[in-house]
């Protein structure tokens, strides 16, 4: 079982293939609706599941499997987060919903 500390979410084996793919579909509807450091802190958590799956010696198995469809889910977040540095919005911009306003 892994543990999200800060989130306090518990990823038990069965629940595991949920979690990048809503977790990217929720980083992409965040920015829409304009909370644009959400993105910032699901992107921190899946690079750390990434990461942490990346210490595993995988071979041909299910865990494999995962591992392959978590790869595309945090190339998805980094996308939206590219977008939101390249935009100016997000990371230590407090103001970042004013600006959209004003455009």
């Amino acid at each position: 079982m892994l543990m999200a500390a800060r989130d306090q979410i518990a990823i038990t084996p069965m629940v595991f293939p949920l979690v990048p793919p809503a977790q990217s579909r929720l980083a992409l509807n965040s920015v829409t609706a304009g909370d644009y450091m959400r993105p910032l802190r699901i992107s921190s958590f899946i690079n750390e599941l990434d990461s942490g799956f990346r210490l595993l010696n995988l071979k041909n198995d299910s865990l494999r499997k995962r591992y392959d469809g978590l790869k595309y889910d945090v190339k998805k977040i980094e996308e939206v987060v590219y977008d939101l540095s390249i935009r100016g919005l997000g990371k230590g911009d407090e103001s970042s919903e004013g600006k959209m306003l004003d455009k």
